[in-house]
C-alpha cells in the first residue's frame, strides 16, 4: 500500500532481475542445468569500462556472468574476478554470497538518482550498458538499508 504521493515506486516501478554472486559460475551453470534443466540464455567474461566507482574513481570492472530469462523475471548469476575494486569484487571481499541486488528499469536515470540521494543513498557504481551505451546503470549502496543493493537501468526507448 502506498502511503505518500510522490514514492520511489513512481520511478522503481517494475523488477526485472535478481543478480546472484557465486563463487564458480561453472559450478553455478551446472547445477542450474542439473535442477531446473536450463542452459543460459547469455553471459560470459564482460568488461564494463570508465564506471564511476563510489570513491569517485574510474574503473574497468571485469565479471563473469550468466543469464537465465525464465518466468517473469531474469536470474543474472556473477562472478567476481580480478583485483579491481567493483560492486561485485566487494561483496565476494566482504565474504557474502547469495542475493546480490534487484534490478528495476527505470524511464528517467537522473531522476532515479535524485530520488534515491533523498533517501541518504548513494552510489555504489555506475556505468554503461554493455547491449546498449545510450543506456545507464547504476549500483546503489543500499546495503545497509536494505539487506542488498537496488540496481536501475534506464529502460530502452520503443
Amino acid at each position: 500500500m502506498k502511503v505518500q504521493d510522490v514514492t520511489l515506486t513512481d520511478e522503481f516501478k517494475e523488477i526485472v532481475q535478481v543478480g546472484i554472486i557465486v563463487k564458480d559460475i561453472e559450478q553455478t551453470k551446472k547445477a542450474m542445468l542439473e535442477v531446473f534443466g536450463l542452459e543460459p540464455d547469455s553471459g560470459g567474461e564482460s568488461l564494463y569500462t570508465h564506471c564511476l566507482y563510489k570513491d569517485g574513481s574510474y574503473v574497468d570492472a571485469p565479471v563473469l556472468s550468466a543469464f537465465y530469462d525464465f518466468w517473469n523475471i531474469q536470474l543474472e548469476f556473477l562472478q567476481p574476478i580480478g583485483d579491481v575494486h567493483t560492486v561485485w569484487s566487494d561483496y565476494r571481499d566482504m565474504g557474502m554470497y547469495g542475493l546480490h541486488h534487484v534490478r528495476f528499469d527505470v524511464d528517467n536515470h537522473d531522476k532515479a538518482n535524485e530520488m534515491m540521494a533523498e533517501k541518504g543513498i548513494g552510489i555504489w557504481m555506475e556505468g554503461h550498458s554493455l547491449f546498449n551505451p545510450e543506456n545507464r546503470f547504476t549500483y546503489y549502496d543500499s546495503l545497509d538499508k536494505l539487506g542488498f543493493i537496488v540496481e536501475a537501468v534506464t529502460r530502452n526507448k520503443a
